[in-house]
C-alpha cells in the first residue's frame, strides 16, 4: 500500500495491526465488534458474516463505520471468504446493484486476511474510474456556478420568490426521488438566489415536486431577504469567501490572514444521479505568485552608497496591483547615511514612505509593498498574491529630486506581474521532472497538506466544503485540479443504490463436506 501523510505507511494484511492515516492513527489491537460462526459446504450459497447494508442480527454484524476488517480461520479445516464489492461497466454506470462480485481467498487453518473497508470497486477492463479531471481551472469569476437547480413559484405559495420571510425554496425540474435537483444539495450548503445568500437546514423528502424543497435561513453573509415574482431563477452554488460577507471580494481569494472557507468546491462534485463528490486523493491547489518590479543593479548590498544626496527629497511614481498609480512617492535621504542599508538607510526610507500611505487614504491605500535588497538588485513587492498582482514603477513629475537615474539607481524598472509558477522542475540526469512543493494537496482522509509540509485546513469529499488557513498567503488567488464524480468521489458507501464504492458483505463457506469450517470477523 502507498505511503500515508508524512511518510507513514499503513499496514493491514497479514498480522499488521495498526493503521496510521493522515495525522490519525488507528489502533486495531482494539476491535469493536467480533462474531465467530460455524459454515458448512455449500454448492452456491455461501454463509453471510458481515453485511454492511444490511439488518443487524444476533449473526451477522451491521455496520457503517468501520476502518478495517479482519477474517481469521479458526477451526481445523480450509474456509473460504470472500468480499462482495460492486462491479462498474464505465464510468459512472454500476454493472448490476443485485450482482455484486466476489474476491475470495481460501484461508487454512490459523491463517488471516485484514483489510481496509477503504473506497473499491471491481472494473471491467484495464484503467481507472476517474470521473471529471478539472486540471489548474480558477474558480468563475462570479464566485459562483450554476447548480442546475431553478426556483419553482407554481406548485406552492409559501416559497422564497414570494415573500422575504419565508423559508422554503421550491425546487424543479423534478423526475424522482433518485433524480431530482433537491439531491444536488446538503444540509449546511449555502445556496445564492439572485443576490441573496441562504443556508441551507433541512431538504424535503423528494417524494414529489411538491417535496422537493430546500428548508433555508433567509439572508445570510451580508445579503437581504428579498421576495420576487419571478418562477425560475437559478439557484446559485456560492464560493466566496465564507469569513467575510459575500461581496467582501470580487474573486475567491484568501483574505488578508490567508484564511479561505467555502461551503461547496466551486461547484464541482454535485450531481442528481449516481456518482457525486470529491476523489479522495485528487486535490490540489496552486496560488499566483506576487507581482514586483526590479531595479537591476546587480552588486548592491547594504553597504553600498546609493550615489544619493543627504537630506535631499526624491521622488517616484508607483502603481500597485493594477490600481490608479501613486504620484510622486517621496522620502528624504538621512543626513548622514546614504548608504542602501542600515535602519536610516535608502531602502529603510522608501519602506517607511510607503507603510505611511498604507493607512492614508489614497491610491496607496491597504495595498501593502515591500522593498529590499535580493540579489543585489532592489526588488518591489506586492503583498498580494491575486492574479492582478504588480508592481509598476516610474518617474515622478513634481520637479522634486528624480529617484531613477540617480546615483547607483537604474533610470527603469523591469516589471513581473503575477502568475502561476511552473509546476515541476527538469531533472537533467534522467531528462523527466519533478513536481515542486508548492501546492495544497489532500492526503485523502480530508486534510490539506502545504507543500507536503504541514495541515493547514480541511477538505469534505462528499460536500465539497473547504477550510484552511496560510498566513504566508493572504490575500491569494489559485487555481485548482480535482477528480469528481466516480465511483471513488464522495462518501465511502455501501448503501446508496447508483454509488456503492465499498465492501458491502464478507461471505463464508469451506469444500470441506464432512466438517463444520469456523470464521471469526472482528471489525476495528
Amino acid at each position: 500500500m502507498g505511503t500515508g501523510a508524512g511518510g507513514d505507511s499503513p499496514s493491514y494484511v497479514g498480522t499488521g495491526m495498526s493503521s496510521v492515516r493522515g495525522n490519525r492513527k488507528t489502533n486495531l489491537t482494539k476491535p469493536i465488534d467480533k462474531k465467530t460462526k460455524s459454515v458448512t459446504y455449500s454448492a452456491d450459497t455461501p454463509d453471510l458474516l458481515l453485511d454492511l447494508s444490511g439488518t443487524a442480527s444476533a449473526t451477522v454484524s451491521k455496520t457503517g463505520a468501520i476502518q478495517a476488517v479482519k477474517v481469521k480461520n479458526d477451526g481445523y479445516v480450509s474456509a473460504l471468504a470472500s468480499f462482495v464489492y460492486n462491479s462498474y461497466t464505465a464510468e459512472g454506470t454500476i454493472d448490476d446493484d443485485a450482482s455484486p462480485r466476489y474476491v475470495k481467498y481460501l484461508l487454512n487453518p490459523n491463517e488471516e486476511i485484514i483489510l481496509p473497508t477503504t473506497r473499491a470497486i471491481i472494473g471491467d477492463a484495464v484503467g481507472e474510474f476517474d470521473g471529471t479531471a478539472v486540471t489548474a481551472t480558477a474558480p468563475d469569476s462570479n464566485e459562483y456556478t450554476d447548480s442546475g437547480a431553478n426556483t419553482d413559484d407554481t406548485t406552492a405559495t409559501d416559497n422564497v420568490d414570494n415573500s422575504a420571510s419565508n423559508t422554503t425554496v421550491y425546487l424543479e425540474p423534478y423526475t424522482s426521488a433518485a433524480n431530482t435537483t433537491a439531491n444536488l444539495f446538503h444540509v449546511g450548503d449555502l445556496i445564492r438566489i439572485r443576490d441573496e445568500v441562504m443556508e441551507i437546514t433541512a431538504i424535503g423528502s423528494k417524494a414529489d415536486l411538491a417535496n422537493n424543497t430546500l428548508t433555508v435561513i433567509r439572508g445570510q453573509y451580508g445579503s437581504t431577504a428579498t421576495s420576487n415574482t419571478d418562477d425560475e431563477d437559478a439557484v446559485r452554488l456560492p464560493f466566496f469567501n465564507a469569513y467575510h460577507d459575500y461581496d467582501k471580494y470580487s474573486v475567491a481569494q484568501s483574505d488578508s490572514l490567508g484564511r479561505f472557507k467555502a461551503n461547496n468546491f466551486f461547484g464541482y462534485g454535485r450531481a442528481l444521479t449516481g456518482q457525486a463528490g470529491l476523489t479522495a486523493g485528487s486535490i490540489a491547489i496552486q496560488f499566483y505568485t506576487q507581482g514586483k518590479a526590479v531595479l537591476s543593479i546587480g552588486d548592491a548590498s547594504a553597504n553600498t552608497e546609493s550615489g544619493l544626496t543627504a537630506s535631499t527629497a526624491y521622488e517616484f511614481d508607483i502603481g500597485v496591483d493594477g490600481g490608479t498609480t501613486f504620484d510622486n512617492l517621496t522620502f528624504t535621504v538621512d543626513s548622514s547615511n546614504t548608504k542602501f542599508g542600515g535602519s536610516t538607510g535608502i531602502i529603510a526610507k522608501i519602506q517607511d514612505a510607503l507603510d505611511t500611505q498604507y493607512y492614508t487614504a489614497g491610491n496607496l491605500f491597504e495595498k501593502k509593498v515591500t522593498v529590499a535588497l535580493e540579489g543585489g538588485d532592489i526588488v518591489f513587492r506586492s503583498g498580494s498574491f491575486l492574479s492582478t498582482s504588480n508592481i509598476i514603477i516610474g518617474a515622478g513629475s513634481t520637479g522634486a529630486a528624480e529617484f531613477l537615474g540617480t546615483g547607483r539607481i537604474p533610470a527603469a524598472a523591469t516589471s513581473h506581474p503575477a502568475r502561476l509558477e511552473t509546476e515541476t522542475t527538469p531533472d537533467l540526469i534522467t531528462n523527466g521532472s519533478t513536481y515542486k512543493q508548492i501546492f495544497i494537496r489532500d492526503d485523502g482522509y480530508g486534510n490539506l497538506i502545504w507543500k507536503n509540509e504541514r495541515t493547514v485546513g480541511t477538505i469534505n469529499y462528499e460536500t465539497g466544503a473547504i477550510d484552511w488557513t496560510i498566513s504566508e498567503r493572504p490575500n491569494a488567488e489559485f487555481v485548482v485540479s480535482v477528480l469528481h464524480t466516480s465511483p471513488f468521489s464522495g462518501k465511502l458507501d455501501g448503501t446508496t443504490d447508483g454509488r456503492l464504492n465499498s465492501l458491502r458483505q464478507i461471505l463464508g463457506n469451506t469444500p470441506q463436506q464432512k466438517c463444520e469450517a469456523i470464521l471469526t470477523v472482528t471489525t476495528y
